[in-house]
């Protein structure tokens, strides 16, 4: 898609629909929209590696097994509550790790890119005077896909 805006861009100017003042500045948008998605493409295509969710995963519980025996002098009897909350807030941000592994999936939980992508693009009709624009997406069941 990018490149096909790079020949429309090209044969704008080359029509003199775009004066030359401006080619450089769309020029420059077009290629920082090119790294932005070479970023979001490696993003995509790094996986995570198996060893390191595992390690992290272990050493969550390993910390929250041996608190209690770390903190038991100095808490004393609460020892069991304030472990439950250490250890809920531990294994949250463990189980937040996972969730944002793989941002730009179908879960719930992953960036709603159907729904970004439809408010561009009833931006951009609308910046172009059209009259019929498409609805935006609701969310379904309190998920915006």
């Amino acid at each position: 898609i990018l490149q096909l805006i790079g020949e429309e861009l090209r044969g704008a100017w080359q029509r003199g629909w775009i004066r030359e003042i401006h080619y450089p500045v769309l020029e420059t948008s077009l290629v920082e929209m090119t790294a932005v998605q070479g970023g979001c493409e490696r993003i995509k295509s790094t996986p995570i590696p198996f060893a390191y969710t595992v390690l992290i995963h272990r050493l969550v519980a390993f910390y929250c097994l041996m608190l209690p025996c770390g903190i038991i002098v100095q808490v004393g009897v609460l020892t069991p509550i304030v472990t439950m909350l250490i250890a809920y807030a531990f294994f949250g941000l463990d189980a937040i790790g996972d969730e944002i592994e793989e941002p730009f999936g179908v879960h719930p939980n992953d960036l709603p890119l159907t729904a970004i992508t439809r408010t561009i693009e009833i931006n951009l009709l609308q910046l172009l005077g059209e009259e019929t624009v498409p609805e935006p997406l609701m969310p379904v069941n309190g998920v915006l896909n």
